[in-house]
């Protein structure tokens, strides 16, 4: 009896060993648990975003074999378009398909998040840093697959293998390969490519140490690859011009709607109500964020020889911060081009906390499951609902095929959807996005290279379409009669209310 003791004591510590020591698969598993379980509302919807739907019609085109922007048009790099397109060239209509494909890229940006905070700050605060990226990318003021999300994935990939001490020449080709894929997913990311090549620069200079001396050379040479690539594909259709237009002439004018201080402005605003509407899913794991943003400035400040990652990541969130603010635009999706970093900062946060005493690891860990607690709560029934809601877009388009004939002409002014069910082409290459036809900064630079008319909405009125779909919050026309044009007096003089179908609403042509 006497030998057992020590024998089970021994045992004991060896079992809270490996559980303490968290193997990556168990982790990985974990993620892959709550990140289902934070989405699993959005997975069923059929209406969430419109900007969804865009994606969808562009993705359908390129389904079909054409190259994004020939035939149609959206404000989206074309890295977006191949992906939804290959989703539906596999799988086919189906929105659970393409639902999953922006949960894979969480997923995948949670997981970049786990290894890389692991080798930051071990394995327990690292997965809480893993949930608190699929959770903030998870977060209602997202969308459920925007291109936002894979470019997170590209961003939080490319950020393991720059956050490696030393830094090869390998390491940072790759990372520069997937900063370019990350670019060709979200424009205002060629901020943070820049930034981080600047960074490879200094960094052989003043740590070479840490950093190879050509990092930065080999970085720059693997991130032309994807580029170059595009443009020979475009240069091959003879169709660089549009390729040009589409990437650099209506992007440029877009982003100069708006200053950086107005757009900051409006950032802090939407922020402030965001916040206000669910304080227990936002305020915790932002406060850890805070708390290991404090930490990495604080490592900073007393630099050694492994501080490289933590200048690395201070560097690329304030790139990334800083690219939303040149965008000409505001919208709460942006936001989840930081999240990874708010993942890795959220580590740093929870490291930090329970190193310091403690009492403060239970902090640490509440402040991490708490807002995992309400996203479930408020995840679980709502794709309960969503499951068993009826599809009001599929309904329409299920009715306009069978009283419209063959190939009915529709122009939807919302709820566009309905064009992917009837396979119905635009009216119009710029009206993927239906408002982007009153978008002067889009439109009028269109217009000015002769992608479409000078007066496309005129142009569509005067066709007087056979079908007319829109929504029956009046969302749809509002941005007609935004753009000048009596869309009241035309739809009562021309058009007849033809059903209705939850929010959606069909006129037919007298």
């Amino acid at each position: 009896m006497a030998t057992l003791a020590p024998q089970f004591q021994q045992t004991t510590r060896e079992r809270w060993v490996r559980v303490a020591a968290l193997p990556t698969p168990a982790a990985l598993a974990l993620i892959a648990l709550a990140t289902l379980l934070f989405r699993l509302g959005s997975l069923f919807p059929e209406q969430i975003d419109w900007d969804e739907w865009s994606f969808i019609l562009m993705g359908a085109d390129v389904a079909h074999g054409h190259l994004p922007f020939v035939h149609q048009f959206d404000l989206k790099p074309p890295l977006i378009f191949f992906l939804f397109g290959a989703v539906i060239a596999l799988f086919g209509k189906s929105l659970l398909a393409i639902r999953l494909l922006g949960s894979l890229c969480v997923f995948a940006a949670a997981n970049l998040v786990y290894v890389t905070g692991k080798r930051l700050v071990g394995p327990w605060a690292a997965l809480a840093g893993a949930l608190v990226c699929a959770l903030l990318a998870s977060a209602p003021f997202g969308l459920a697959t925007s291109s936002e999300l894979p470019a997170i994935a590209f961003l939080a990939a490319a950020t393991w293998r720059l956050a490696r001490v030393p830094l090869r020449n390998g390491d940072a080709a790759i990372a520069g390969l997937l900063v370019a894929l990350a670019v060709l997913t979200r424009t205002n990311l060629a901020l943070v490519a820049l930034v981080l090549g600047l960074g490879l620069v200094a960094a052989a200079i003043l740590i070479p140490a840490q950093v190879s001396r050509r990092a930065w050379l080999a970085f720059g040479a693997a991130g032309l690859i994807p580029p170059l690539l595009l443009v020979l594909v475009y240069a091959i259709a003879g169709e660089l011009a549009t390729l040009k237009l589409a990437m650099i002439d209506v992007p440029l004018a877009y982003s100069g709607q708006l200053t950086a201080l107005q757009v900051a402005r409006e950032h802090v605003t939407q922020l402030y109500y965001t916040a206000q509407r669910a304080p227990l899913l936002y305020g915790p794991p932002l406060l850890l964020a805070g708390v290991g943003g404090l930490e990495a400035i604080r490592k900073l400040a007393v630099w050694k020889q492994d501080s490289w990652p933590i200048a690395l990541l201070l560097a690329t969130t304030a790139a990334v911060a800083g690219s939303l603010l040149i965008g000409g635009a505001a919208y709460p999706h942006y936001w989840l081009q930081l999240m990874p970093f708010m993942g890795l900062f959220a580590a740093l946060g929870a490291h930090a906390l329970s190193s310091a005493a403690k009492p403060l690891r239970l902090a640490s860990a509440t402040l991490v499951l708490l807002p995992v607690a309400t996203s479930i709560s408020a995840a679980l029934p709502a794709a309960r609902e969503a499951y068993a809601a009826p599809r009001p877009i599929a309904q329409a388009a299920a009715y306009i095929r069978a009283s419209g004939g063959p190939h009915p002409q529709v122009w939807a002014l919302h709820k566009h959807l309905v064009h992917w069910y009837l396979d119905a082409p635009q009216l119009s290459r710029a009206g993927v996005h239906p408002d982007n036809l009153a978008r002067r900064a889009i439109i009028d630079t269109l217009a000015a290279h002769g992608y479409v008319g000078p007066d496309e909405v005129g142009r569509l009125i005067a066709l007087k379409p056979q079908f007319v779909v829109t929504d029956a919050d009046g969302k749809g026309v509002a941005w007609v009669r935004a753009d000048g044009k009596p869309v009241e007096a035309w739809l009562d003089t021309n058009y007849r209310v033809d059903a209705q179908f939850g929010d959606v609403v069909i006129y037919r042509r007298r």
